[in-house]
């Protein structure tokens, strides 16, 4: 629980991030806030899956292969005895990766002429080219513009600028709104910590217990009716239009009932049964998936770029109107009849 509950909490996070970024860049660099060393470490990973394109986390990149990258720190700057020497120095360093952090003392009066004269100075004779500069404090939409057009006046149009500062995708959508000129994002405490939402409430409970070969169904009952669960071994369909191939919807049901076929099916809300809609020009795909058997594992572990892949697949099925940050429409997930005919009989049964 441990594992779904935290890193499906980050990879939704980042995924909300990535699409309020509309196609630029995002970076994870929330490793010094997350909560405990694996939180950064496999929160990083999670951040990959859920559509960043890099992090600053190391570690990540060693153990599982996400593509680990950086910029230049405040304490480099300060290490030396002017903004312009650091800027110097770094691009003789990394003359073929060179990102400068330019804000540690002013912007736009010394960051961004300082980092110009070092382009001109140190990458010039070398015939490199800077890769971006990072602004990391103050008005940022301000900043990117007045940088934009400093940068393009020297002949560094090429130039990208890259923000952090406590970003979400909230503060993402209104910097774009408003005109910022960012290339790219870093994202870091808000995305590691998933700030806005730092609770994934998925949880187990008994849903079938194997006797003499069959299944006998379990179910909690509860007076919360949220927590009163589904009983019995289960499959999971899910039914796709055949025009847009987006998710019509999904449907739990009892193993071994037949696979939804056919020109038209019936499905309905099982908190409210007697909302009904029949489904047409359908196809259907059986998403469960088999890891396990007799303790043995027998799911080929796909690479981590095919996880990442699968990710983005599942989200661009999606209808816009679910993908709202603000109150999307409801995706529905049904019980078929038989699933639910059986539920109601336990809750009877108990009750009595």
């Amino acid at each position: 629980l441990l594992c779904v509950n935290h890193q499906s909490l980050i990879a939704t996070k980042a995924n909300r991030i990535v699409r309020a970024a509309d196609g630029r860049k995002v970076f994870e660099f929330g490793s010094r806030r997350a909560q405990g060393a694996n939180g950064a470490i496999l929160g990083a990973r999670a951040a990959y899956i859920g559509g960043c394109d890099g992090t600053a986390c190391a570690i990540t990149d060693k153990l599982y292969g996400v593509p680990a990258m950086g910029t230049m720190a405040h304490s480099w700057v300060q290490m030396f005895d002017t903004e312009l020497e650091a800027f110097k120095t770094y691009c003789s360093v990394y003359p073929h990766s060179t990102v400068l952090l330019v804000d540690t003392y002013n912007v736009l009066k010394s960051g961004i002429p300082n980092a110009i004269r070092a382009f001109d100075e140190v990458l010039k004779p070398l015939g490199a080219r800077p890769v971006a500069i990072r602004l990391d404090s103050g008005d940022i939409t301000y900043l990117s513009k007045k940088a934009r057009k400093m940068l393009d006046e020297a002949g560094y149009a090429d130039c990208q600028i890259t923000a952090s500062n406590s970003l979400d995708e909230s503060i993402i959508r209104d910097l774009i709104y408003q005109g910022a000129k960012i290339d790219s994002f870093g994202v870091g405490e808000r995305l590691i910590t998933s700030k806005s939402e730092p609770v994934f409430g998925g949880v187990y409970k008994l849903a079938a217990l194997e006797k003499d070969g069959e299944m006998i169904p379990k179910m909690k009952i509860s007076e919360n009716v949220g927590k009163i669960t589904n009983p019995g071994f289960k499959t999971l369909y899910r039914f796709f239009d055949k025009e847009t191939h987006h998710i019509r919807a999904d449907l739990i049901m009892l193993d071994g009932e037949p696979e939804p076929a056919g020109d038209s099916y019936e499905i309905f809300d099982p908190m409210a049964p007697w909302k009904r809609k029949t489904l047409t020009n359908f196809y259907v795909k059986n998403l469960r998936v088999q890891l396990f058997e007799k303790g043995k594992l027998v799911y080929d572990l796909p690479h981590i770029d095919k996880i990442r892949s699968y990710c983005a697949l599942q989200i661009s099925e999606l209808w816009e109107e679910m993908l709202r940050f603000e109150k999307p429409q409801t995706y529905y997930v049904d019980l078929s009849q038989k699933l639910y005919d059986l539920k109601q009989q336990i809750i009877s049964e108990h009750t009595k």
